[in-house]
């Protein structure tokens, strides 16, 4: 297993898994973990990168005179497409953000990440705030604002320079205007910390960042403070090359597998793309589960059939929406819609309900 930090409770209970696999699954499962654990970076990468080093800059540029304004780093991708793992990526290669000792001996954490509660409130988000801190709230009587304000006074009296919030995109899911520029209004509340320039790295899908554009004088001054990073789709056929090394790559390094030749051809990873809605952790997540159903066969090669066993696992579609079998009008296959085959026929085979009498008589 890796040296990443588990619960004590689980680490006792895989343990006493591992125990009681043969040598050939306690192998196979170094092999998924190790593949898991990968990470594949791309162009977008260095964008990442250079957007965290100025984070970085802009905080100890203070000391100095002055941060800059544009303190809050959104990363926006629709899901699936690997923001999460990239944003998490970049914080653990950065020495910046790892924790320090303070001079009375006690380590502190210069960024603290989190994911947003759902639904989203600021008193959720509060809450949720001061619980990554260690600090647990005895009185449930404190309002939102309270519970606000001294999250607040934790992330400075801990010395948290960048926090980091995901799956932020909760309140989108809201219809409320009054939720989504009381967002708008928490996050510029935390950029506006007295004497504490706090640094943001907000991730979530692409309308996550749309309320920049929205009327009011807060959405303005939050647009101001603020840089963008898309996380898009990958297309056909501009991304059909550096997908196919990926899959190469995946299938060759990770696996310690052949690729037949099939499954590098243009038409073959576009149907992989198109399986995956474009999204580029979807892509690289299904090709390693294509692995790891190669490996339980104790194949050598990875072929198109071990892509369709996996589709069909992923979505659960009958042969006849099987993207990676179809023969023709595969592009016409709409991924979301893999299952209403198996529904349809489910809710066809249903009792249909007597009627009432109330509705007999109408």
């Amino acid at each position: 297993m890796t040296t990443k930090t588990y619960d004590a409770f689980f680490r006792e209970a895989a343990e006493a898994l591992l125990e009681t696999m043969d040598s050939k699954l306690r192998t196979r499962a170094e092999q998924v973990g190790g593949m898991n654990t990968a990470y594949i970076g791309t162009a977008r990468d260095i964008k990442l990168d250079e957007a965290y080093e100025a984070l970085i800059v802009n905080s100890a540029a203070e000391l100095f005179g002055k941060s800059g304004k544009r303190r809050a780093l959104f990363v926006v991708g629709e899901s699936g497409s690997g923001k999460t793992t990239a944003v998490e990526k970049h914080i653990s290669k950065r020495a910046e953000f790892a924790p320090r000792k303070a001079a009375d001996g006690s380590l502190f954490y210069p960024l603290i990440s989190m994911e947003a509660p759902k639904p989203l409130t600021v008193k959720g988000l509060a809450k949720d705030g001061l619980k990554r801190l260690g600090y647990h709230v005895n009185n449930p009587r404190l309002s939102a604002s309270e519970l606000f304000e001294l999250w607040k006074d934790q992330l400075r009296e801990q010395r948290v320079l960048f926090l980091a919030i995901d799956e932020l995109q909760h309140v989108l899911r809201s219809d409320t205007v009054k939720e989504l520029q009381t967002v708008a209004d928490v996050i510029k509340s935390l950029l506006e910390i007295p004497g504490w320039p706090l640094h943001l790295i907000l991730s979530g899908v692409p309308e996550l960042a749309g309320f920049l554009d929205q009327s009011g004088q807060t959405n303005r001054q939050l647009k101001e403070r603020s840089k963008v990073i898309e996380f898009r789709r990958m297309t056909f056929p501009e991304d059909i090359s550096i997908m196919t090394k990926i899959i190469k790559k995946i299938v060759t390094a990770e696996a310690g597998l052949a690729p037949d030749p099939m499954i590098l051809s243009e038409e073959f990873v576009h149907r992989l793309l198109h399986a995956s809605c474009g999204a580029f952790g979807s892509m690289i997540q299904t090709t390693r589960h294509v692995c790891e159903i190669a490996l339980r066969r104790g194949s050598e090669t990875v072929g198109p059939d071990v892509f369709a066993s996996a589709y069909a696992l992923e979505s659960g579609c009958r042969p006849s929406q099987n993207i990676f079998t179809a023969v023709e009008n595969w592009k016409d296959i709409i991924p979301a819609n893999s299952m209403q085959e198996l529904v349809g026929e489910g809710r066809s085979m249903q009792p249909k309900r007597p009627k009432t009498k109330k509705q007999e008589t109408n």
